[in-house]
C-alpha cells in the first residue's frame, strides 16, 4: 500500500546540544537536541544499561479528540502498531520486541499519547527503525480498522465498574462542555462507528496528519552506545517525520462555566467507597512548575503530623486518610483536589468537614507563608535529587518524554525537584483559587440515591446547592488545628560511610566477597549484613520477617495479624509522616505466617524510627474508637476484593488453592465479627511467643551497628518459647490427574477464562524452562486471541510462582465471549503453540541470562534480590547466577520436551472461569478446596 504521508526529508540537527543537570551519583551522560523538523530528542548514554529503552511522546491526547469521535486519539494509539509501509505485518513490531527479550506499551491521557519500549541493548537500532515507522508511514490497514473498534469497546467495558472511571464520567458531565476535559476519552462502538457518511478510517487519518506533527513530539533514547552513536542513530530514522502546521488554541474555555460552582455532587460508587473530595479548578504555568506554590500548599494541607487537619479528623471519628495535590492537569489548567476517605460518621458530617478544610486554607494564608517552611522542601528536594538513584531504562524513557514538554531541556532531569524560589505573592495567588465559591465538593458514598446517570458509565449522581458560607467551627476546634513544626528528620548527616577495615585472614568469605555474612545465627533468629560497596548513597535497608504461630495457625490469626498492623501504623502516622517526607519510609504488613516490617531511606535516623515501630508493636494498646474504625476499613477492603478486576480476582484463586496458610478477604470476613479490641490486646500480648526472625541489614551502616541492632531486635521482638509449633508453609502440586476446572462467579458483565500451568519440580531446570516457554508463547497468544481473534482486550501471559514452585497463567478476560468458547480457543492455541518455541529461542534464551546477570542498579534493587533469596532459602546469594546457567543449558529439544509434558498435557491443567454450562469441556470440578488439595502433592518449607 502507498504510504499516507509526503513529506521531504530534514536536514539532521539543530547546531545546539543541551546538557541537563543531573544528581551526584547519576552515572548516566545525557544530550539534548532538536531535530530540524522540531522534534525534541534527549539522549541516555548508559553502558551499564540492563536495557535499551526509548519513548516517544505526542502533546495531543483526548482533548484534541473532534466533536463525536470521543475516543479517536486513543483508537489511533492501538492502530499505529498494526502495521507500517516499511513493516507491514501486523505483529512485525511487537514479535521483534518480544523475541529480543523486550517490552512495549503505549497509553494515551488527555494531552499525551505516549510510545515506548525496551529490548536488549544490540537490537536497540533496528528497533529504533521499526518504532520511527509508526511516525513516517502508517498503513491503518482497513481490516484492523474494523477489528480494532472492538479491542477498545472491550477496553470500555473491562472498565465499567471501574470507580475511578465512574466517577469521573460524572465529573465530566458537569464541567463546562465547550471545555475538552468534558468529553470522554476511552471511545467505544458507538464514537468510533465506521459509517458511509463519517468513514472512521478517514476521520483516523485526517486526526494523524493534523497533529502528529514532529514539532508536538519529544523522543528520549537510552542505550549502552556512546552519546554522538545514539544521536546518528536517532537521526538517521527520525528525521523524516514531518512537521506540520499544526494549530492548537492558546487558551480553553473555563473548566467550568458562569455560575456553575459552586456545586455539590454526590455519586454512587460500585465498591464499599467512601470519599469526600474538594475540587478547585485554577490555571497552571511554566512559572507554578518552577516555583511550586501548589506543591507547598498541597504539602501544608495534606500533613499528617501532630495538629494536622487529618489527625484532627481521625480524632473525631469522621477520616481514615488525607491527600491533597493537583490532578487534571492539561496544557493550561487543572484542578487543586483535597480528597477525604471518610469512616461512615464522615459521611454524616461531610459540611463539617468542608468547613474544616477552608479553615485549614485560611490558617495557611494568616499563619503558614514562611520562607523557612519552603526551604524545607526545597532542601529535601535537593538532598533527594543529589542521591537520586537511576530508575529502571523503560520507566526512565517514559518519564522524561513527558518532561520534555513541561521543563526546559536542561531542567528535565531537576525540573520536578526544582523550587525555584520563596515567592509568598505566588502563593497567595493560588490560595485565592482554593476559595468557597470556586469548588467542586463531591461526596461518594455507598448509600447516596441518584436522580441522574453519567453518559458512559451509567453512575448514578445527584447535584445539589453547595452554600459558599461554611458552618462556624467551635473555637476548641480550631485550636487543636495547628501548622507543622520544623522537621527534625530532615537528613543532616549525608555522607557516605567510609570503607571499614578489609577482613582479615580469619574473616568470613562472605564478608570477602561483598555478600552478605551471617552476624547471629541462633535458632530463633538469624540477621545478614552487608555493607553497601557500591552505590554510594547514605542510606540504608532493613527489612525484618517474623514468623508467628498464632498468624500461621489459621484464618482468624491472618485476620487479627491484619487488624494489628493497621492499628499500629494509624498509631504512628503523627510521629512517622515527618520521617517519610524526609525520605525515610517504613511499612509493616503481614505475610502468610506472620509480619514483615521494612525501613528504607537516609540512614542517620532511621533507628529512631525502627524503636518506635517495635515499642508500638510490643505495647499493643489501642483506642476502642480508633479499632472501631480501622475494623470497618480492614471490613470494606475485604469486602471489595471481590470487586477488583476480573482476571485479578480470579487469579487469587490459584494461591487460594494450591498455597497454605492462605486467606482471601472473603474467608477472613468469616471470623472478623467475632474480634473485639479485647481480643486484639490479648494477640498482641502473645504474639511474639515463639517467635522466630529472620533479618537483612544492608547499606550505609557498619558491621558493629548491625550486631548491635540485631541484640536490641532479639530482646524486644522475641517472646516467651512455650514450644508453640509454626505451622508449614505448604504448596500444592498438580499431578496429571486433571483437567480440573473451579468456577468462581463474578459481579462484573465480563467473563473470564484463565489457565494454570505448574511445572514439574523446583529445580533450576524446570524454573529455566518454563519461563522461556512463557516468554516464547506470549506475544503469539497475544496475537491470535486479541488481534486476530478480538475475544477480549486482556490477553496475556504472567509468571504466578509459589514459594520456589514455578507456574505461568494464560488468561484471556472478554466483554462479549462466554467463558466456554474462551476455553476452546485457549485449548486451540496450546494444541498448536509448540511451534512458537522454535522462533526466537535463542535470542530469548541470551535475553533472560543478560537479564539475571544484569548488576543491580540501585541499593534498594539489591536489597531486593538479597531478600529473594534469602526467603527461598539460598544463604549463597547465587541464585540468579545458577538460573542463568540452567537456562543457557536449555535446547530446542528439550524445550520442546518440557512443552509436551507441561503445557500440551490437559492432565495437568487447572482451568479457573467466572461461568460455566452443560456444554463446557469436560473436567472435574472442585467442589471443595481442602478435598482438592488431599488429591495433590504437598511441599512442605519451614
Amino acid at each position: 500500500m502507498a504510504s499516507l504521508l509526503v513529506t521531504t526529508v530534514m536536514l539532521a540537527t539543530s547546531a545546539h546540544a543541551v546538557t541537563p543537570v543531573k544528581g551526584d551519583i547519576d552515572h548516566r551522560d545525557y544530550r539534548y537536541l532538536t531535530l530540524e523538523n522540531g522534534l525534541k530528542v534527549l539522549l541516555i548514554s548508559d553502558p551499564q544499561a540492563e536495557k535499551a529503552a526509548a519513548s516517544l511522546d505526542v502533546h495531543v491526547g483526548h482533548h484534541q479528540n473532534p466533536l463525536g469521535r470521543e475516543g479517536l486519539a486513543h483508537f489511533l494509539e492501538h492502530m499505529l502498531f498494526l502495521g507500517t509501509e516499511k513493516y507491514p505485518e501486523p505483529d512485525a513490531y511487537p514479535a521483534f520486541i518480544s523475541r529480543h527479550g523486550g517490552s512495549h506499551n503505549a497509553y494515551t491521557a488527555s494531552e499525551h499519547t505516549n510510545y515506548y519500549f525496551d529490548i536488549d541493548p544490540e537490537y536497540l537500532e533496528p528497533a529504533l527503525d521499526r518504532f520511527a515507522q509508526f511516525f513516517i508511514a502508517p498503513l491503518f490497514n482497513p481490516e484492523y480498522v474494523d477489528r480494532e473498534r472492538f479491542a477498545v469497546e472491550s477496553e470500555y467495558k473491562a472498565r465499567l465498574n471501574d470507580d475511578a472511571r465512574r466517577i469521573q464520567d460524572v465529573y465530566q458531565a458537569l464541567m463546562n462542555p465547550a471545555h475538552p476535559a468534558s468529553r470522554f476519552g476511552v471511545g467505544n462502538l458507538t464514537t468510533l462507528a465506521d459509517t458511509e457518511e463519517r468513514p472512521l478510517r478517514k476521520d483516523l487519518i485526517d486526526f494523524y496528519q493534523r497533529y502528529y506533527s514532529a514539532d508536538l513530539m519529544s523522543l528520549v533514547v537510552l542505550g549502552r552506545g556512546s552519546l554522538d552513536e545514539l544521536q546518528k542513530q536517532v537521526t538517521e530514522r527520525f528525521k523524516a517525520i514531518p512537521a506540520r502546521e499544526v494549530s492548537l488554541p492558546e487558551a480553553y474555555p473555563p473548566l467550568f462555566g458562569k455560575d456553575q460552582l459552586p456545586v455539590r455532587v454526590s455519586i454512587q460508587p460500585e465498591k464499599d467507597i467512601r470519599r469526600l473530595s474538594l475540587l478547585f479548578p485554577l490555571p497552571v504555568n511554566a512559572e507554578s512548575e518552577a516555583h511550586k506554590p501548589l506543591q507547598y500548599i498541597g504539602h501544608l494541607l495534606g500533613h499528617e503530623g501532630e495538629g494536622s487537619l487529618l489527625s484532627l479528623l481521625k480524632e473525631l471519628g469522621w477520616a481514615e486518610g488525607l491527600s491533597a495535590g493537583t490532578r487534571h492537569r492539561d496544557r493550561y489548567d487543572a484542578m487543586f483536589q483535597v480528597s477525604i476517605q471518610l469512616t461512615e460518621l464522615g459521611v454524616r458530617a461531610a459540611d463539617q468537614i468542608v468547613a474544616l478544610v477552608f479553615h485549614s486554607i485560611e490558617q495557611i494564608e494568616a499563619r503558614g507563608l514562611d520562607a523557612w517552611r519552603y526551604e524545607e522542601l526545597q532542601q529535601m528536594a535537593k538532598i533527594d535529587f543529589r542521591f537520586r538513584e537511576v530508575s529502571a531504562p523503560m520507566d526512565t524513557v517514559r518519564g522524561l518524554a513527558y518532561r520534555l514538554h513541561l521543563y526546559e531541556p536542561e531542567n528535565v532531569l531537576w525540573g520536578d525537584y526544582r523550587y525555584a524560589g520563596y515567592d509568598a505573592k505566588l502563593i497567595k495567588k493560588y490560595l485565592g483559587y482554593l476559595d468557597s465559591g470556586n469548588v467542586l465538593v463531591s461526596l461518594v458514598a455507598p448509600k447516596v440515591e441518584g436522580d441522574s446517570r453519567s453518559p458512559y458509565y451509567q453512575t448514578p449522581y445527584r447535584v445539589e446547592e453547595q452554600a459558599a458560607e461554611q458552618p462556624e467551627i467551635k473555637a476548641r476546634i480550631q485550636k487543636q488545628l495547628v501548622l507543622p513544626k520544623p522537621n527534625d528528620f530532615i537528613p543532616s548527616r549525608l555522607a557516605v560511610k567510609e570503607a571499614p577495615l578489609l577482613p582479615g585472614p580469619g574473616a568470613s568469605e562472605k564478608a570477602k566477597s561483598r555478600l552478605p555474612e551471617a552476624v547471629v545465627d541462633k535458632s530463633r533468629i538469624k540477621v545478614w549484613y552487608q555493607w553497601d560497596q557500591t552505590f554510594e548513597v547514605p542510606k540504608t535497608s532493613m527489612r525484618l520477617r517474623l514468623k508467628l504461630p498464632q498468624v500461621a495457625a489459621g484464618v482468624e490469626g491472618a485476620a487479627k495479624a491484619e487488624l494489628l498492623s493497621e492499628l499500629v501504623r494509624d498509631q504512628l502516622n503523627e510521629f512517622a509522616y515527618p520521617a517519610q517526607l524526609a525520605g525515610l519510609d517504613f511499612s509493616l504488613h503481614p505475610n502468610t505466617r506472620g509480619l514483615d516490617i521494612e525501613i528504607f531511606g537516609y540512614s542517620s535516623r532511621q533507628n529512631l524510627l525502627l524503636t518506635r515501630i517495635v515499642e508500638a508493636l510490643r505495647q499493643g494498646r489501642f483506642a476502642q474508637d480508633r479499632f472501631d474504625d480501622l475494623k470497618r476499613k480492614v471490613e470494606r477492603r475485604w469486602r471489595n476484593e471481590a470487586l477488583d478486576t476480573p482476571y485479578g480476582v480470579i487469579a487469587r484463586q490459584v494461591p487460594r488453592l494450591h498455597f497454605e496458610p492462605y486467606s482471601l478477604g472473603r474467608d477472613k470476613l468469616q471470623v472478623l465479627e467475632g474480634i473485639d479490641l479485647k481480643a486484639i490486646h490479648q494477640f498482641a500480648d502473645s504474639v511474639l511467643k515463639d517467635a522466630e526472625l529472620e533479618v537483612l541489614l544492608y547499606g550505609n551502616l557498619y558491621r558493629q551497628e548491625a550486631v548491635r541492632l540485631a541484640a536490641y531486635l532479639e530482646h524486644q521482638l522475641l517472646g516467651d518459647l512455650t514450644r508453640l509449633d509454626l505451622a508449614p508453609a505448604r504448596v500444592f502440586r498438580l499431578k496429571s490427574q486433571g483437567p480440573w476446572v473451579y468456577e468462581r462467579p463474578l459481579e462484573h458483565n465480563d467473563s473470564v477464562t484463565m489457565l494454570y500451568v505448574q511445572g514439574l519440580s523446583t529445580k533450576l531446570n524446570d524454573v529455566a524452562h518454563m519461563q522461556l516457554a512463557r516468554r516464547l508463547l506470549q506475544p503469539a497468544f497475544f496475537h491470535e486471541l486479541r488481534t486476530e481473534k478480538q475475544l477480549g482486550y486482556v490477553a496475556t501471559v504472567f509468571a504466578l510462582p509459589l514459594k520456589d514452585q514455578e507456574g505461568t497463567v494464560l488468561v484471556v478476560q472478554s466483554p462479549s465471549v462466554d467463558s466456554d468458547r474462551l476455553w476452546r480457543e485457549m485449548d486451540g492455541f496450546l494444541d498448536g503453540a509448540e511451534s512458537h518455541l522454535k522462533e526466537g529461542l535463542a535470542e530469548q534464551k541470551a535475553a533472560l541470562v543478560r537479564e539475571l546477570r544484569e548488576p543491580a542498579k540501585t541499593l534498594y534493587q539489591q536489597s531486593s534480590r538479597y531478600w529473594e533469596d534469602l526467603m527461598m532459602g539460598d544463604t549463597r546469594f547465587d541464585r540468579r547466577e545458577r538460573l542463568a546457567q540452567a537456562v543457557e543449558a536449555v535446547t530446542a529439544e528439550s524445550l520442546q520436551s518440557y512443552y509436551r509434558q507441561v503445557f500440551a498435557d490437559p492432565a495437568r491443567r487447572l482451568w479457573l472461569v467466572t461461568d460455566r454450562s452443560e456444554e463446557a469441556p469436560e473436567a472435574t470440578p472442585i467442589d471443595a478446596i481442602p478435598d482438592y488439595q488431599k488429591a495433590l502433592e504437598a511441599l512442605s518449607y519451614p
